[in-house]
């Protein structure tokens, strides 16, 4: 008899979290296309649509990154070690080349990888979290087994423990990463950024629960102060560069820009200011 009541209130247990989860599912997917919580598959675009700056989520919207191309690789290097420490910029240069190369690859702002670097594990290759986290950009073996099967690479578990610990291998899959969660959460670098550190579904979880104060995180505002920080030389340069000729005569836009193409499809909706609103 206890049997047969210990077996049906298991199966009734097991229906109610079965609904529980099929109600919270459909509740995400409503908020998702209601615009509430930006997730979901970008629409296809040229990849020449792609600039850096006009981003509508971008962390800073008054830093000109799309002038960046107007200087060689060794003078933006040069801007971006500026306001940084001696000690920071001893760590930081051997990793420089490898993080302004993913940023062109993958197209993720290098201000922004660097930040989160600096964040994750100040510029230390042999960083171990207690969750098991990584390298310089502090990825779990899971996590990026995980990335390199998107990236359709296939490695050992043990193969991929020892990339994590290889400057350009970690940064590579951190980047891929990044862009993958700016993807996900239609180029918002807040969100991408939160997701960066407590996952992509715990922060979905915690959005449609409005559980979480998203422009107050923590970790938000770690990666925000170094962001700024970081920026704060190429600004004041370029502010006071004079344009290229091409630039301030003859310049035109090619092509749709992918940042207003994700505001046109995706707009702010009623409700969501909270979750939208610039830095």
């Amino acid at each position: 008899m206890k049997f047969v009541s210990g077996l049906c209130l298991t199966i009734i247990l097991g229906c109610i979290w079965y609904f529980a989860g099929v109600i919270s599912t459909n509740r995400l997917k409503t908020l998702e296309l209601a615009g509430v919580v930006p997730y979901g598959p970008l629409p296809a675009v040229e990849s020449t649509s792609y600039s850096y700056e006009g981003l509508h989520q971008a962390f800073d919207s008054t830093v000109p990154l799309k002038r960046a191309s107007e200087f060689t690789k060794a003078e933006f290097k040069t801007m971006l070690l500026a306001p940084l420490s001696t000690k920071e910029q001893i760590e930081l240069k051997p990793y420089l080349n490898s993080i302004l190369d993913f940023s062109v690859e993958y197209q993720v702002d290098p201000f922004w990888i660097t930040s989160i670097v600096m964040v994750e594990s100040n510029f230390n290759l042999t960083a171990l979290s207690s969750k098991n986290a990584r390298g310089l950009m502090q990825i779990k073996p899971d996590t990026a087994q995980h990335l390199y099967q998107l990236m359709q690479k296939t490695l050992t578990d043990d193969q991929v423990s020892e990339n994590l610990y290889h400057p350009k291998e970690n940064i590579e899959v951190g980047v891929f990463y990044l862009k993958k969660l700016l993807q996900n959460f239609r180029m918002n670098y807040r969100f991408a950024t939160v997701a960066y550190n407590i996952g992509p579904g715990k922060l979905r979880n915690r959005l449609v629960e409005k559980s979480l104060d998203v422009n107050n995180f923590s970790y938000l505002v770690k990666v925000r102060d170094r962001y700024v920080r970081l920026t704060q030389n190429f600004a004041q340069v370029t502010k006071f560069k004079a344009l290229p000729y091409e630039a301030a005569y003859v310049y035109s836009e090619q092509g749709l820009k992918f940042e207003l193409k994700i505001i046109d499809l995706f707009p702010t909706t009623s409700g969501s200011e909270n979750l939208t609103a610039k830095f």
